[in-house]
């Protein structure tokens, strides 16, 4: 019998290579990491190619991808020409009455132009997109929106369908976590105990009664190149529990470290996907009058469905106290919004270990803690930890005065010595 040869899986063929010179799409998918992104980018390029350039380019969408980067590719004048084009078919839509069912928020329209960008850039398309953006209109940033107030968000609990919502609302609220964020597994929660002075995320059974649950930390967009550490109030970390026996009910069994946090109904562990979990907000929204029918006149809400949590997570932390410097804090509580920073190389030379962004969380907790009663517990907490500071500081005084005493003492014993042996020096001289 003679043996199958061994094949390195791999091995690059030609074949490889000529999908890829003649599918522009599979590159353009290859450069978008989360799902969301994915799904959105499509949407829009498929609307471009099919609808806006419907008399430009010809057949299916995949050809049409095609058309456009090769076209671009071997003239990038034309390519220019057609972006210009969109450029100011959109300028056009942005100048109509905002009553107008055709006018269109000029905040918009860079989206249209991103995922054209992607699929040039992955497909190595020359165009000068400074020369494109220049041509966008001006922002009409005139209603800018607001975040919820913690009062807000305390009408919306009373308005949740059962355990879920609850916990959606809450962690929404205290980790400033946008949409796509909420795709975590039960492993992606971790609490934070605090056991004397020390933090960790591991403690024995006899150590259970002493330990108190501070926060807990979620691994956001786990496993891409945006993953980063959120965090959760303890009051957000008690509704995540409340909700896993609602979770266990539906299921049958405890979930495995792997399984979706957010479900759909039934017995089966499927994913309940970001959108849906912003229509449940949207729901509750509803029920708690919060989300009335638009003026006349406007486009936009006062205040963002999920965006308005994330606006209310960072006006309390901004707002927050620190014990670091005012350029250390503030660049810690961007991270915690998943930014760059202050600028782009803060997130490469300032690396701040987990436990020192736990400890600033921690400072913030109150003010992103909703629950009268919640929050009365964390206030609580917050104080004794800093009467606990308070005192080491005025042990450390104690001691370096007493250290200051010892020390004055010394020098005056020295002082005394030194004087008695000039008496004597001078003495002796007078003798001789």
């Amino acid at each position: 019998m003679v043996p199958h040869p061994i094949v390195d899986p791999l091995k690059i063929e030609n074949d490889d290579l000529k999908a890829i010179r003649e599918n522009p799409l599979e590159l353009f998918y290859q450069g978008i990491k989360a799902k969301q992104t994915s799904d959105k980018y499509t949407r829009t390029l498929r609307r471009i190619l099919n609808d806006v350039l419907e008399n430009v380019l010809q057949g299916s969408f995949e050809d049409r991808a095609s058309q456009l980067v090769n076209n671009s590719r071997k003239d990038p004048d034309w390519g220019m020409s057609v972006m210009l084009a969109l450029s100011k078919k959109l300028k056009e839509r942005s100048k109509l009455d905002k009553n107008d069912p055709n006018y269109l928020n000029p905040t918009t329209i860079p989206n249209y132009f991103k995922p054209i960008k992607k699929l040039f850039e992955m497909n190595n398309v020359p165009l000068v997109w400074q020369r494109i953006i220049s041509t966008f209109p001006e922002l009409d940033n005139n209603d800018k929106g607001r975040a919820y107030t913690r009062n807000e968000i305390g009408d919306m609990l009373k308005f949740g369908n059962g355990a879920m919502d609850r916990a959606i609302i809450l962690i929404a609220a205290s980790s400033g976590i946008r949409a796509g964020g909420f795709d975590l597994s039960w492993d992606d929660v971790r609490p934070v105990y605090k056991l004397g002075d020390k933090l960790c995320f591991e403690i024995t059974e006899s150590e259970e009664h002493e330990a108190k649950i501070v926060c807990a930390v979620i691994t956001v967009y786990k496993n891409t190149f945006d993953e980063y550490p959120g965090f959760i109030t303890p009051e957000a970390y008690s509704a995540i529990q409340d909700y896993k026996k609602e979770w266990i009910q539906q299921v049958g069994k405890e979930p495995k470290p792997g399984d979706p946090l957010f479900k759909k109904d039934g017995v089966f562990a499927r994913k309940l996907e970001p959108n849906a979990i912003r229509a449940r907000i949207d729901d509750v929204l509803r029920k708690a009058g919060l989300r009335t029918p638009l003026v006349k006149g406007k486009r936009r809400h006062e205040v963002p469905a999920m965006n308005g949590f994330r606006r209310f997570f960072n006006k309390a932390n901004k707002e927050t106290l620190s014990k670091d410097s005012p350029l250390a804090a503030l660049i810690k509580k961007e991270f915690m919004m998943n930014h760059t920073g202050l600028v782009k190389l803060d997130k490469n030379y300032y690396q701040s270990h987990i436990f020192e962004l736990i400890e600033e969380y921690l400072n913030a907790v109150p003010n992103l803690t909703i629950s009268d009663e919640e929050r009365a517990k964390a206030e609580n907490l917050a104080l004794r930890k800093k009467n606990s500071e308070l005192e080491m500081k005025n042990r450390i005084i104690e001691q370096l005065e007493i250290k200051q005493q010892h020390i004055t003492e010394e020098l005056e014993k020295v002082k005394k010595r030194q004087e008695i042996a000039e008496t004597h020096e001078k003495k002796r001289d007078v003798s001789i």
